[in-house]
């Protein structure tokens, strides 16, 4: 049997499927996962952003029409509205840190000052993980919010009925 995860056998050997299975299991070709997993996600949103291009350019011909320009308007308001939040909380969450770092000066030995120094470098790096999680999470809705609501802007019975 080889230590390989992948069976070289020609006479179709389980034991080989079995370790291929076992090193999937544990996590022994986790990078190589990871970047597969990179790879299905960047695909999934470059067909959404071909998609949306796509019904973007068939929603040109209703351009003009009052509906679709107030609707667009409540899009946009919603999206800034969700940006302002993000960046209040970015500002709280500033101020925290701004707030620790000035009480560095109490510790009064260096184990103490260690341990707050740590700390202060763990919130910066949870606010900052935060801040990017929920600006991508922005984006996702993004597209599939104006993906849905311009698909539905361009079904037939949507467009008699706006007229």
């Amino acid at each position: 049997m080889s230590k390989f995860p992948v069976s070289t056998s020609l006479h179709g050997d389980t034991a080989g499927i079995a370790a291929e299975s076992a090193a999937i299991a544990s996590n022994a070709i986790a990078p190589f996962a990871h970047a597969m997993t990179a790879q299905r996600l960047l695909q999934k949103d470059a067909t959404h952003l071909v998609n949306n291009s796509a019904v973007s350019m068939a929603l040109v011909t209703r351009l003009w029409d009052p509906v679709v320009w107030s609707e667009w308007t409540q899009l946009q308001a919603a999206i800034m509205q969700r940006l302002y939040v993000q960046h209040q909380n970015w500002h709280k969450g500033c101020a925290i840190l701004i707030d620790d770092y000035g009480q560095l000066r109490q510790a009064n030995t260096m184990s103490k000052l260690v341990e707050k120094q740590s700390n202060l470098m763990s919130q910066s790096a949870e606010l900052v993980a935060s801040q990017a999680t929920d600006f991508v999470a922005l984006l996702e809705n993004i597209d599939v919010d104006y993906g849905y609501w311009a698909s539905q802007k361009l079904r037939p019975d949507n467009y008699q009925a706006a007229r």
